[in-house]
């Protein structure tokens, strides 16, 4: 087996960390919003996710608000936006994030630009619960879609 100097690991081990430290910092760590996740999305409801009562409502082009009430009495709005601006990719989306009135993010594609760690897990765990319920109506539109229509046999003089 050929002989591999000791100072060449220590380098290829530096390398490897610096990478992910690299990666941990500079890195999207959050949920990039697609419009795909969204899709079908109904056009109002609310569930309750994280101890918190989330009520939505889509508009134009499965853009959506959603809103709900912290701890502190205020209200959270998060709006997502999917306005095709972007010709590379045209299903991405931003997030706009409003506390009481006042701007904590906007414009992001990520999640990871939100700063507050516990609104940043808010906001997460909102979209994934919002992920969910537009997944199941689409199947649920399929399902529906799909079924085969059923009648009363006796109305059309079939065996009773």
């Amino acid at each position: 087996m050929p002989y591999i100097p000791t100072e060449l690991l220590y380098i290829l081990a530096a390398f490897a960390i610096g990478y992910v430290l690299y990666r941990y910092f500079t890195g999207h760590g959050g949920m990039e919003i697609r419009r795909g996740d969204y899709k079908g999305l109904p056009d109002e409801g609310h569930l309750e996710a994280r101890s918190h009562v989330v009520r939505w409502k889509v508009a134009e082009s499965d853009s959506f608000v959603a809103a709900w009430q912290l701890g502190s009495g205020h209200y959270l709005v998060m709006r997502v936006v999917f306005d095709d601006v972007d010709e590379e990719d045209p299903d991405l989306g931003y997030i706009d994030v409003d506390i009481g009135g006042r701007e904590a993010v906007s414009g992001a594609s990520w999640t990871d630009k939100i700063r507050d760690r516990s609104l940043r897990n808010d906001v997460e765990g909102i979209l994934k619960m919002l992920q969910r319920e537009a997944k199941l109506a689409r199947s649920d539109r399929s399902r529906l879609a799909s079924a085969r229509p059923v009648g009363d046999d006796r109305l059309e003089g079939g065996p009773s």
